[in-house]
């Protein structure tokens, strides 16, 4: 019996090794401290700050490091250790001590002394540092602003740690802001970026975030998937986080009350396991008021809960802590409300209201009016009542809207980054079945050479005829056969072409309708959605046939430009102009061939001029026989675009120009270069735009 008493004791009292390995670290980065001078000195203090940062979790000791990095750097007149320990003292100060303020404000002190310098990885993570604070102060497009800067300088860098971090910044103020979709998105590309450069923080972080948007639109079961997957990569930094308690929350949805108590426990090990820092244990063990709060409410324990939340407020208040701010004054509010204190629950909801309106919390909007409203009810002042709940009904149900349609934009998403992978997956599996053939083929075919060499003096003349003639008719066949497949391919690429529909395109139509319904525009938003049913219905009906009469193509032409320019907000002008010839007569061809032409003129020229007018026009008219359009934009000029797109997305190529010259050589049966002409216009060297003319064989 001593043996398994022996291991129950060190599996609960013994920290895990990796502390020892951690230990081991700090120790001998101290030990080369004391030989250093100068600007190596600055570097070895700034290497223990983070290492008290990310692994040993202890904020006195991670600031204390960088200031006395700070200084030495300063003495020396070292800029970029001087920023470097300025980034890690505004970390520490807003993830580990809850102060976004000083967070933002000593992050803007570090790309002030570095910004003059070469030294662009040191920029790079200051902005996203300013990115991160300015998420947790509530100023999300300021932040994703800042993030997307840093972006573009690690792109300059090539550096794909440094892109996947800003990646990383990106998703987490799309997740702060609630836009899902797009906070899946980012997380998605920054942890197959972590994968590659085999950075477990930014794996596990990455994970955690997507687990948390699912979590947030009540998909518990999809948050559960990447919680445990980020298990696997979680380290002491990430562990420390209320990661654990949010797979409460996901259990607590599902009524799976004993792993509830399982993770909510396992937290509170954690924090004890990983950190001594009183400070940071308080900070993190307040996250887990969430469920003892709302069971204590239900339960009238009103003195108990504002015993808990009352003497945070304060701090709270001080470092602009937003949103467990907003939390504790909710739940002050709701104690006093249960209390019958209905003059102390108003003042603590009329600051939670107003705090949500200033930075645009819907959620904490949401119970704030319902919370005003019923207190109104119990002071039996029905009129202010009504007031707040016809305010709160209206918010829910646009929150509901809003919520179904994050859930479908996110579960697309993830659908589409999950067919990648199983794609790349069964590519995988391809492959090493076709390496495996390979193999078998090269043993037949050694065997084969063997058994040729022994009866090649007496079968030679008969072989070498017969290889011939087979080799001929494979040949032959192998031709056709080509030729029937690559009829095939290319036909299933203009189904798929055909019935294409950038997701983009789509999303911001119907946001941009929601918009006008949001705003009371009702009338705009029928006639805008009438117009995009119309556009839909005409690419389904045109992805079903090879040909179609050329008026209802062109219709759906000008349908397709008219929401483009919607959904631009009017940003360009078209003119669209067909003979009368054509658009009476009965000729039929192939649809949406031109819309990758008018797609690319508006997005890559039009889009990318900084100001003036931007005009697309698109001709067609009959010339012996065949179908002239000409679509003719005073955009940027395709090198410019090629450039912007480059910067931008860099390595992602567009194949949709290629497959419609290939739609266009098979429609007209040949393969004359005049068929398809695009023209960069120029005048003095100055680009004026770009001119696409395609020529069509017509049907009548």
């Amino acid at each position: 019996m001593r043996f398994p008493i022996l291991f129950l004791f060190l599996f609960l009292f013994l920290p895990p090794p990796g502390i020892y390995a951690q230990t081991h670290t700090i120790d001998s980065i101290r030990n080369r401290l004391q030989f250093l001078s100068g600007t190596a000195r600055a570097d070895c203090l700034n290497r223990l700050s983070e290492q008290f940062f990310y692994y040993w979790i202890h904020s006195d000791s991670s600031l204390q490091y960088s200031r006395e990095a700070f200084q030495q750097a300063s003495s020396v007149n070292y800029q970029s250790g001087m920023s470097e320990a300025l980034i890690l003292e505004a970390e520490v100060k807003g993830k580990f001590l809850g102060q976004p303020q000083q967070m933002l404000l000593i992050s803007k002190k570090a790309i002030e002394t570095i910004k003059n310098t070469n030294d662009l990885r040191t920029l790079c993570r200051a902005y996203n540092t300013l990115s991160g604070a300015m998420a947790f102060l509530g100023e999300y497009q300021y932040a994703i602003d800042m993030a997307r800067k840093a972006q573009q300088i690690a792109l300059t860098l090539k550096d794909k740690r440094l892109i996947g971090w800003s990646v990383e910044a990106i998703g987490f103020a799309y997740v702060k802001s609630g836009v899902y979709w797009k906070a899946f998105e980012n997380f998605m590309e920054a942890q197959q970026i972590g994968n590659e450069v085999n950075d477990s923080l930014l794996v596990s972080l990455s994970l955690a975030f997507i687990a948390r948007s699912f979590n947030r639109v009540d998909e518990p079961r999809k948050a559960l998937q990447y919680y445990h997957e980020f298990l696997r990569y979680a380290g002491p930094f990430t562990l420390v986080w209320p990661h654990l308690e949010d797979m409460a929350y996901a259990h607590l949805q599902l009524k799976q009350y004993d792993s509830v108590l399982y993770y909510q426990q396992k937290h509170r090990r954690n924090i004890d396991l990983m950190t001594t820092d009183l400070a940071l244990r308080k900070k993190f063990s307040s996250s887990l008021w969430g469920f003892s709060t709302d069971i204590q409410l239900e339960r009238k324990q009103y003195d108990s809960v504002l015993f808990q939340v009352l003497p945070n407020l304060a701090k709270q208040r001080e470092r602009r802590d937003v949103i467990p701010l907003m939390n504790s004054l909710l739940i002050a509010g709701k104690a006093y409300l249960g209390k019958g204190d209905y003059n102390r629950s108003m003042l603590y909801t009329r600051e939670l209201y107003q705090l949500a309106t200033k930075i645009n919390n819907k959620q904490f909007l949401k119970d704030a009016l319902k919370q005003m409203a019923e207190t109104f009810e119990r002071l039996h002042q029905s009129d202010s009542a009504y007031v707040y709940f016809r305010q709160f009904v209206a918010l829910k149900d646009s929150m509901e809207t809003a919520k179904y349609a994050g859930r479908t934009a996110l579960f697309l998403a993830a659908s589409e980054a999950e067919n990648k992978i199983r794609l790349l997956q069964k590519d995988n599996e391809q492959q090493l079945t076709l390496n495996k053939k390979e193999i078998q083929r090269q043993v037949q075919l050694k065997n084969l050479v063997v058994a040729g060499f022994i009866l090649a003096v007496l079968f030679s003349i008969i072989i070498a005829r017969n290889l011939i003639l087979k080799r001929r008719n494979e040949k032959l066949r192998n031709e056709q056969e080509q030729s029937i497949l690559k009829r095939k391919a290319l036909e299933l690429e203009m189904q798929a072409l055909r019935a294409q529909m950038n997701p983009h395109f789509i999303f911001n139509c119907l946001s941009a309708i929601d918009s006008l319904i949001q705003t009371n525009q009702s009338d705009k938003a029928t006639t805008c959605l009438s117009r995009f049913a119309k556009l839909i219905r005409g690419v389904l009906d045109g992805s079903k046939n090879n040909l179609v009469p050329f008026e209802k193509d062109f219709e759906t032409m000008k349908l397709y430009l008219e929401m483009e320019q919607f959904r631009c907000n009017d940003k360009f002008t078209y003119d669209l102009h067909a003979d009368d010839e054509l658009l009476q007569g009965d000729y039929k061809v192939p649809p949406l061939i031109i819309q990758p032409f008018i797609e690319n003129a508006i997005h890559h020229g039009l889009l990318n001029k900084p100001n003036g007018n931007r005009q697309i026009k698109v001709r067609a008219q009959l010339s012996d026989k065949h179908i002239i359009y000409a679509i003719t934009d005073n955009g940027v000029g395709r090198k410019k675009a090629a450039a912007l797109r480059q910067m931008n997305k860099p390595g992602q190529q567009s194949y949709g120009i290629e497959i419609t010259k290939e739609r266009i050589q098979l429609h007209n049966k040949n393969d004359v270069a005049t068929d398809l002409v695009i023209t960069d216009l120029e005048e003095g060297g100055i680009s004026l735009g770009t001119k696409a003319v395609i020529r069509i064989n017509c049907f009548e």
